[in-house]
């Protein structure tokens, strides 16, 4: 039993407190996530279209898919000041909406030009939606509960690419309502919802525990008590020791595993679709879709499995090593055996389980190797230095493919997941004191 503080809880307590504030906040964010996610990969679907309509090739297609990335880097650290200015509630429905709109616009779009155009406009949109989720759940669970958390929050990514498959190929092939291709219908019904769940989440999302009324007085005492403990007390040191993020070794240590493990991610997911065709060339735009879901479904179980092992481990990083690693194995036998659909697909479902499992506890690694003070930024710079993979992955993939042989292409991801490795085996977890900076 807890007996600290003025506001001890019994164990059972404690335990009801955590799945009560689950239960309120992780679903909607969950929401919001799948949304993101899914007008963020929608292009890898929508190529199979778009790409004769528009005459995109494969280095061009990277290109546009990756330029995204790119405003998502300089626009992050600022988003997440703001989420810190006007509060999680009023900025992240902003978010949603914004590139909910943004999205229903790449519909219309008639040339390269504006395709591209369209895609920074997104980043720019979307940049400090997943690290001010992450931020915000330090504000809500103790290390101790974050990485089960984190996991059903990640769990968003592979659950947008089962989405994506399920739908997306049946929206390809089926919708062409009032002259519109199905690739732009595409585009339309994936960001009509995130403007919609944006206008919820302005009504539903609180800011904090203080701010929470469903949250019984005396369990809102104990969580910030709890937190305060853990972290040190939430205190606002201006923007300049926010900033100091930027010069954190920990926090750039950091930034370089991700920039690795994102290249390699992204490298692998947004070109799926084409491997799947490559691999079988015979089949639909609905038969890729929904083979191109398999690996994510595996993703999604992994997720959640890695998070719980990892949720009373004192040493994370072995848990994303070991993810790591198996990415890259996946996708040297989806290279090796191209020719061979069974072993093939297997070698993509290893590849979807290393690409997404590591995620929990890297990011639990993250928000407790930072200072409170320094979270909101130094989440931001991990996210937005590594996202900048999402730009080299698809760019590479696609200047590596040939002609339409993908795979050729995926050295890349290949050798970003083993440079991950590394960069893990030189990590130490600091010997966390409240409040203070690693």
């Amino acid at each position: 039993m807890d007996t600290t503080g003025t506001a001890a809880l019994t164990d059972a307590e404690q335990r009801a407190t955590v799945a009560q504030i689950g239960w309120r906040i992780l679903p909607l964010i969950f929401i919001g996530y799948v949304l993101a996610y899914l007008d963020r990969v929608n292009i890898g679907f929508a190529q199979l279209g778009m790409g004769t309509e528009l005459a995109i090739e494969s280095a061009a297609y990277g290109l546009a898919a990756a330029i995204f990335f790119i405003a998502y880097f300089f626009f992050e650290v600022p988003s997440n000041l703001l989420m810190r200015r006007f509060g999680a509630r009023i900025w992240i429905a902003r978010i949603m909406i914004t590139w909910g709109l943004v999205t229903v616009l790449t519909g219309f779009v008639t040339n390269y030009g504006w395709l591209v155009v369209l895609r920074f406009l997104l980043g720019v949109a979307e940049a400090g939606f997943f690290p001010g989720m992450v931020f915000y759940l330090t504000r809500w669970f103790r290390a101790h509960d974050r990485a089960v958390a984190l996991g059903w929050f990640i769990l968003a990514q592979p659950t947008s690419f089962i989405v994506g498959g399920l739908v997306g190929g049946v929206i390809l092939d089926h919708a062409t309502w009032f002259g519109l291709s199905g690739w732009r219908w595409l585009f339309v019904l994936t960001g009509v919802p995130a403007v919609l769940v944006g206008v919820v989440t302005l009504f539903l999302l609180p800011n904090s525990p203080r701010t929470a009324s469903w949250l019984a007085p005396r369990r809102r005492d104990w969580l910030l008590e709890r937190l305060d403990a853990e972290q040190g007390p939430e205190t606002d040191h201006g923007v300049r020791a926010q900033l100091a993020a930027l010069r954190n070794r920990r926090v750039l240590h950091l930034a370089a595993i991700y920039l690795m493990t994102c290249t390699g991610g992204y490298g692998f997911t947004l070109f799926l679709p084409l491997i799947v065709k490559q691999v079988n060339p015979g089949y639909s735009a609905t038969a890729i879709g929904w083979t191109a879901t398999v690996p994510f479904l595996c993703a999604a179980v992994a997720i959640l499995v890695n998070a719980r092992l990892s949720r009373a481990a004192t040493e994370r990083r072995y848990h994303v090593i070991a993810a790591a690693a198996l990415g890259a194995i996946g996708l040297a036998l989806v290279v090796a055996f191209r020719t061979t659909p069974s072993v093939a697909l297997f070698g993509l479902c290893l590849a979807g389980i290393g690409v997404f499992a590591y995620l929990p506890p890297f990011w639990v690694l993250a928000t407790t190797g930072i200072s409170r003070t320094q979270a909101a930024v130094g989440v931001a710079v991990v996210n937005s230095i590594g996202n900048l993979g999402g730009f080299a992955g698809p760019y590479l993939v696609g200047q590596g493919a040939s002609g339409t042989a993908v795979t050729a292409g995926l050295f890349v991801p290949i050798g970003a997941q083993l440079l991950a490795v590394v960069l893990l085996l030189f990590w130490r977890s600091p010997a966390r004191q409240p409040g203070s900076t690693p």
